[in-house]
């Protein structure tokens, strides 16, 4: 029997479409009659028209336009974590399914944070699973034996208004499970660059987005480096870089 791998969450980002150049350029095609074509050259070539108007979206409240942008990312996590993260309605789910991939065939997979110490429990979880493929067991009843520890691939999708304005304020915050706090920061380091303008308003105003953002925090603490710190440090991970950019960010 091979042993099973332990492994951290990874995030990989598949796809991204729509763009604030686009959202911005819309503006005078709905509200001034201007041909598309037209409104993006304005917007490729005034200086700051781009940053003025998303940032009027944003501070204005008019989040539907975001809408039109968004993107996808390949998820690997715990089945604890996937659990949670499917209950944001608006986005799109598909997910590795345990009752068809047979993991007698390949090595069982296991997400557990650094000081998780439990490998003879799970080695003895895979060993029964292993037992029961080879008494003819079929998969979609050996996957009762596969603990919440389980790794599951999800590919996710998600419209920026869904991400930015309700997933990562509410999934990012102090209290959120430590779990999806890790994997809503890679989500969103991925994309920074992609939505520079919308991702620097949202660090900026975290805190204010949602009003259990900073719980248990009391003192001059900046709730959003906690978050962080203390997700990466429990995986035992290194923050990724465009997410450290920001960190050096003041409010």
């Amino acid at each position: 029997m091979e042993k099973p791998i332990f492994k951290t969450p990874s995030v990989k980002l598949t796809l991204f479409w729509g763009s604030e150049e686009l959202i911005a350029s819309y503006s005078d095609v709905l509200y001034k009659g201007y041909e598309s074509d037209d409104a993006m050259k304005r917007v490729n070539s005034e200086q700051g028209i781009l940053k003025r108007r998303i940032l009027k979206f944003l501070n204005d409240g008019h989040h539907s336009v975001f809408e039109f942008m968004g993107a996808q990312w390949l998820i690997e996590g715990s089945r604890a974590f996937t659990h949670e993260i499917i209950r944001h309605r608006v986005a799109s789910y598909w997910q590795e399914s345990q009752r068809y991939v047979d993991y007698s065939k390949q090595n069982l997979r296991y997400c557990v944070p650094a000081n998780f110490k439990a490998d003879e429990l799970f080695n003895s979880l895979s060993s029964a699973y292993l037992n029961m493929r080879a008494s003819e067991v079929s998969p979609e009843n050996a996957r009762y034996l596969l603990p919440n520890a389980s790794c599951s691939r999800l590919w996710v999708q998600m419209n920026a208004r869904e991400f930015f304005l309700n997933f990562l304020p509410l999934r990012t915050g102090n209290g959120a499970f430590h779990e999806i706090r890790l994997i809503a920061w890679l989500m969103f380091d991925l994309i920074i660059k992609q939505f520079p303008i919308t991702s620097e308003w949202v660090w900026q105003n975290l805190p204010k987005l949602h009003p259990d953002y900073c719980r248990g925090i009391k003192d001059n603490t900046d709730c959003r480096i906690k978050s962080i710190d203390d997700a990466f440090k429990i995986w035992g991970m290194k923050i990724p870089n465009n997410l450290s950019i920001l960190m050096n960010t003041k409010l």
